[in-house]
């Protein structure tokens, strides 16, 4: 579709953030009788609630400052996991 005010919006408002930069994806699909809003409705599904974010987010510190700590005591294979930090996430449940 060729819509110009919604182009125009996801480069003002959702191609960069102070957080995570310029990360965006996109999806086609390509299809006859494709139902958009069952669509929707399931990739929506997907995203993380904003508790599951701060969890994220928290897991994400824990995991940056133990692989610093890590490289700086001169350890470096691997490092620690980012999923296995002390809890669980959506994935586990």
């Amino acid at each position: 579709a060729n819509n110009v005010e919604e182009y125009e919006r996801i480069m003002r408002e959702d191609w960069v953030s102070e957080e995570w930069g310029d990360r965006r994806q996109e999806l086609v699909f390509i299809g006859t009788n494709l139902d958009e809003e069952d669509i929707r409705k399931a990739l929506d599904d997907c995203l993380c609630t904003d508790e599951e974010m701060v969890l994220y987010r928290a897991q994400l510190r824990n995991y940056e400052e133990a692989k610093f700590t890590a490289m700086q005591s001169g350890g470096g294979g691997g490092g620690p996991s980012l999923f296995d930090v002390g809890g669980s996430d959506h994935i586990d449940q």
